[in-house]
């Protein structure tokens, strides 16, 4: 069973088996359009649950910074997701550069780390 739960972020989309908690919203028509949008980015309206607009997103990123830990959580992530362009470049037999745009993310990684 999918449903949506208000939480004080916005709307968190969960797949559970019933009874439904207190508070469930269900049926989620768009459940395809939406299961990939983080919480803070949906909201309840009108008896749906919806994608905030831009305006909103950016009002609820102005609000809530992340905290250092969750800077420092995504820049692992980065430069996680990135060694494989160094890994090939130290090989001898690949010839290809790293593009500037990874040199550039993991430089603001290390950064933050």
């Amino acid at each position: 069973m999918r449903y949506g739960i208000i939480t004080s972020n916005g709307v968190r989309l969960t797949s559970g088996s019933t009874p439904l908690p207190e508070g469930a919203i269900e049926p989620i028509p768009n459940w395809d359009d939406i299961v990939g949008v983080p919480e803070c980015y949906l909201k309840y309206s009108e008896g749906q649950i919806l994608e905030k607009t831009q305006a909103e997103k950016d009002a609820w990123d102005e609000a809530h910074p992340p905290s250092l830990e969750e800077l420092q959580l995504q820049a692992q992530e980065d430069l996680d997701t990135t060694d494989w362009y160094i890994t090939r470049f130290v090989d001898p037999s690949s010839e290809v550069e790293v593009p500037v745009e990874i040199l550039t993310l993991r430089a603001e990684a290390r950064e933050i780390l």
